[in-house]
């Protein structure tokens, strides 16, 4: 292409604009009317809508002192007995599996199940919705769990209308978690040590009674710690407390938005009454460029 192609271009689209402005002004009551149709919508739509609060809690995985190291200790020197009693030596098995419990469908339809849950979650349902459903919705709309790698933290967040109720959930739901994990491990560790004292009974083996007792002294650490500790998976770093600036609507960007979309939608209209309304034709683009 040569430089007086490019210069002839460049002038046909500087004129073709010209005639978009000209078109636009000539029809200016078109667009003036559609952009206050449609910021009139956006406003409203901005002021009725529902207000939605976010809530965060930070939390961050628990290491208790004596458990996952203790038996972590023992791990090369008895990893095959632990393993035929079921023991988990791995701190980090332990912390993944926590993890997954904090995302785990199984901890979220516990949470909604809740009288003080539920109800809020069904109200004005047309029809009864399943537990499947509600818990579908709740992790889709409610709850949010994302993972800060660089501080090593984890922030779970509750959307709902009611500042106050979304941080009383986000606490509850951490709360919970630390007691479905805590049950299963004053579960695990009741189990093991009943196992182990069976083994004990049946052999007279000194050096494996030994190093049953050792696996005993730890699984009831960890029963003790377990017992005693209301925050035994995940400590709570900063709390969630109840927000006074809602997420949405976003009014401010609803009306830009309305704004911008009336503009847009009016250029438009006002093209096409230009090009096929009674006069149509009176001010050509394509012409224009001729």
């Amino acid at each position: 292409m040569t430089t007086n192609q490019h210069i002839s271009t460049g002038q046909a689209h500087e004129i073709d604009l010209v005639a978009l402005l000209r078109v636009v002004s000539s029809h200016k009551r078109i667009v003036g009317i559609t952009t206050v149709l449609c910021l009139a919508v956006a406003i409203y739509l901005a002021i009725t809508g529902i207000p939605i609060f976010r809530a965060d809690v930070r939390v961050t995985p628990s290491r208790e002192q004596g458990v996952g190291g203790g038996l972590s200790s023992l791990a090369s020197q008895y990893t095959g007995l632990a393993s035929l009693a079921g023991v988990d030596l791995g701190d980090s098995d332990q912390q993944r599996q926590r993890r997954a419990i904090l995302e785990s469908r199984r901890l979220v339809e516990e949470f909604v199940k809740r009288d003080d849950v539920w109800p809020l979650l069904v109200r004005g349902a047309k029809t009864k919705p399943t537990l499947w459903l509600v818990v579908q919705k709740f992790r889709r709309n409610e709850l949010t769990i994302n993972d800060d790698k660089i501080k090593g933290t984890t922030l779970i967040s509750m959307d709902w209308t009611d500042p106050a109720v979304a941080a009383r959930w986000a606490n509850e739901f951490v709360a919970m978690a630390n007691e479905l994990v805590r049950s299963r491990a004053i579960n695990e560790s009741t189990r093991n040590i009943k196992y182990l004292n069976e083994q004990i009974a049946h052999t007279n083996v000194l050096q494996v009674q030994h190093v049953m007792y050792d696996l005993i002294e730890q699984e009831t650490k960890t029963l003790m710690l377990a017992n005693a500790r209301t925050e035994y998976a995940f400590t709570i770093v900063d709390p969630a407390v109840a927000p006074e600036v809602r997420i949405s609507p976003k009014r401010t960007l609803m009306a830009l938005g309305g704004l911008v979309a009336g503009l847009l939608i009016g250029a438009m209209l006002a093209l096409a009454y230009d090009k096929f309304g009674p006069r149509g034709g009176r001010v050509r683009v394509a012409d224009s460029g001729a």
